[in-house]
């Protein structure tokens, strides 16, 4: 069976310029999965990650873990949806139905309660696909088969016993796991909102799809002992 772990980026920089960029906990937590990974003898043919910042440095700290890293695969069908678009696309729409929360959307990019509030409002609109405006916004569904069609890809490209790492966001893996389990959509967007920053899941292959062996797994920041290593944004 193909072995596939996922696992979710490091914290990134919420707020700053760059939100792409890992912070120093990001970067630190993707260094301990790395070695925290190894030290538990597992081991990958190959690892993989989309095309974000983000989701290529985890992949180069993870890898950094390991006395013989196998090389990075970057595949841009596991990149994260892109949320400023989605944003742009569902928060006038959010304002309206919520004028408490449009006087104060200045400061989305600062207050995580915030932005969470109004994200949970605004990815409700996009997977009922709420009409809009905002030219370039992918739809949940799109969103939802990108994904598909690239774990259906990696069935047929990698042997049956190939161990895939892969490095993304919450929202492939969430798609996944929901993939795996049967999960309608609504229940798909709400593990997106449950991913901690560095988890790790895990899907084996089965003779028609994949089966979940593990999620959300932190084992390797609550070995740390510190508390401010488990982030989910």
């Amino acid at each position: 069976m193909t072995q596939l772990v996922l696992i979710r980026h490091g914290q990134a920089s919420f707020g700053a310029a760059n939100y792409d960029r890992l912070s120093e906990t990001g970067e630190r937590q993707a260094r301990l999965v790395g070695r925290h990974l190894a030290a538990a003898g597992q081991r990958f043919d190959v690892m993989l990650a989309g095309d974000l910042q983000r989701q290529q440095r985890t992949a180069e700290l993870v890898n950094a873990g390991f006395d013989d890293p196998p090389a990075i695969h970057t595949d841009p069908a596991f990149n994260e949806y892109d949320a400023d678009a989605i944003f742009a696309a569902y928060t006038p729409r959010v304002f309206e139905d919520n004028p408490e929360l449009g006087a104060v959307r200045d400061q989305l990019k600062t207050d995580r309660r915030l932005f969470q509030k109004v994200f949970e409002q605004v990815t409700r609109h996009w997977l009922a696909g709420t009409p809009h405006e905002h030219d370039g916004c992918e739809s949940w569904q799109d969103f939802k088969a990108r994904v598909q069609a690239a774990l259906a890809r990696l069935r047929s490209e990698y042997p049956r016993d190939a161990r895939i790492g892969l490095c993304s966001s919450g929202g492939p893996i969430a798609i996944s796991i929901a993939t795996a389990t049967g999960a309608p959509d609504d229940k798909a967007i709400e593990l997106n909102w449950s991913i901690y920053n560095a988890a790790v899941a895990e899907l084996r292959t089965t003779r028609d799809g994949w089966r979940m062996l593990g999620f959300n797994d932190i084992a390797a920041l609550r070995a740390a002992g510190d508390d401010s290593l488990v982030t989910f944004r």
